[in-house]
C-alpha cells in the first residue's frame, strides 16, 4: 500500500456518485479523502475490519470474495475503474463480511463516513445516489446468481468472457483470476471448466487460453 500524497480529483468526479456536484464542493471533498495506490496481491479490507469508509475505484481492478466454513473462497463480484464499494457502510456502520483484494495494481479514493455524512447534509441528492448505487450493485448480485442456476457452463463462461471483453475494451485479455477461482466462480469445477474452455477453443470462438491470455473472435460470437 502506498499513500499518494497528491490526489486525483477524476477519482471523485467521475464516479456517478459525485458526478452531479459543483466545482467547489469537489474540491472540497476531494481535501478530504485519501488517494492510495495498492500492489496486486494487496488487501484492500478483509473480514471483520471497520467498514467505515467508501472506496471509490480510479485505476485498476479490485476482487470481492467470501470464505465458506470449509476455507473455500468464493469470488462474489469485481470492482473496475469507477465503481464505488462501502455503500451500506456509510448508513448503518457495521464491519466487513467479506475481502477485498487488488487483482492489479489499483489506485482508489478512500472518503470517511464522517466526512460523506457531513456532505449528505449539504447536498441531501447524494443521499439518493447512494440508494441507487446500492439497488444497483445488488441487482447486478441477483443476476449474477441467476445466471449461475440457468444455461450450461459454456454459456456462463463465454458470457463472462464477453463481459470482461466489454469492462477491459479489447478483445485480447488475461483472466483477472486463476481458471480454479473462476471455476468457482462460475459454479462448476476446474476440469469442467477446461473442457469448455477447449470446447470454445475447438470452435474458433477463442484462442490462447491455456496461456492465460484470451483472444476472443467476434465474427464466431455472432456467428457460431
Amino acid at each position: 500500500m502506498r499513500k499518494l500524497t497528491h490526489p486525483n480529483h477524476n477519482c471523485i468526479s467521475e464516479t456517478v456518485l459525485f458526478s452531479q456536484l459543483p466545482q467547489d464542493e469537489l474540491n472540497m471533498i476531494s481535501k478530504q479523502i485519501n488517494y492510495i495506490e495498492y500492489a496486486p496481491g494487496e488487501t484492500i479490507f478483509d473480514v471483520e475490519d471497520d467498514s467505515d469508509r467508501l472506496l471509490l475505484v480510479h485505476q485498476g481492478k479490485l476482487k470481492i470474495s467470501q470464505t465458506s466454513s470449509n476455507g473455500k473462497e468464493q469470488t462474489l463480484y469485481f470492482l473496475n475503474e469507477g465503481d464505488i464499494d462501502g455503500e451500506e457502510s456509510l448508513i448503518i456502520g457495521s464491519r466487513h463480511a467479506v475481502t477485498c483484494v487488488a487483482v492489479i495494481k489499483s489506485r482508489i479514493c478512500e472518503i470517511r463516513r464522517s466526512d460523506f455524512m457531513t456532505l449528505t447534509k449539504r447536498q441531501p441528492t447524494i443521499g439518493l445516489s447512494l440508494a441507487i448505487s446500492i439497488a444497483e450493485k445488488m441487482q447486478k448480485l441477483q443476476t449474477q446468481q441467476a445466471n449461475l442456476l440457468t444455461g450450461s457452463v459454456e454459456d456462463r463462461l463465454l458470457k463472462f468472457l464477453k463481459d470482461t471483453a466489454e469492462e477491459t475494451d479489447s478483445l485480447s485479455f488475461e483472466l483477472p483470476m486463476s481458471k480454479k477461482e473462476l471455476a468457482a466462480y462460475l459454479g462448476t469445477i476446474p476440469a469442467t471448466l477446461s473442457r469448455n474452455f477447449t470446447k470454445l477453443e475447438e470452435k474458433r470462438i477463442i484462442s490462447n487460453s491455456s496461456k492465460g491470455k484470451i483472444v476472443l473472435n467476434i465474427t464466431k460470437i455472432d456467428n457460431p
